[in-house]
């Protein structure tokens, strides 16, 4: 499964009354029956939350509710441009304004982006309009690709001064009869 996607559930077969993410028991808390294991439950209240973090959607969810829309970029609000812009007319003013007129106006985006380190937690995200999270992810591109041409040209400079070292040393050898 590949890292971005949601976890798979460790326990997933587990009889009621077990949690599915952690394997623990679940007990009652309180009441006639506490201590006695809860057969109508079958998650942890924290291991709940724990799986939904772990949930792309659910980052892209709590992330909207946090930033409202507004492109952390720009400051664009995007909830208010397209209310702005409904009616007659409203897909070629946002083709003319880059973006997609049938899909969201803004897109998650990781600060520090996973290829590079970075993670799904909360403080690494931010709401970016769709023109700025384009230019953001070719900038970022372009960024990685120099940095791997770099470290290949570093490599080949490296094995050029192996092989000028081992050279050297065999003329040594052969000087010396």
């Amino acid at each position: 499964m590949a890292a971005h996607r949601r976890p798979e559930i460790p326990f997933s077969d587990a009889p009621r009354a077990t949690c599915r993410w952690c394997g623990d028991s679940i007990l009652y808390a309180s009441g006639p029956r506490a201590g006695k294991p809860d057969a109508r439950r079958r998650w942890h209240p924290e291991c709940v939350d724990a799986y939904n973090q772990s949930d792309p959607r659910e980052a892209r969810r709590r992330v909207r509710r946090r930033d409202r829309g507004r492109c952390a970029d720009c400051g664009l609000d995007t909830y208010a441009l397209r209310r702005k812009l409904r009616g007659r007319g409203s897909h070629r003013k946002l083709r003319a304004l880059g973006f997609q007129p049938r899909k969201s106006l803004w897109e998650l985006d990781h600060i520090v982006p996973l290829v590079d380190g970075g993670s799904h937690d909360a403080s690494n995200l931010q709401t970016l309009c769709k023109p700025c999270h384009t230019r953001k992810s070719a900038r970022e591109t372009a960024e990685r690709a120099g940095r791997k041409r770099a470290e290949a040209e570093l490599r080949i400079l490296e094995r050029a001064d192996t092989l000028l070292a081992d050279s050297e040393r065999i003329l040594a050898g052969l000087e010396q009869p």
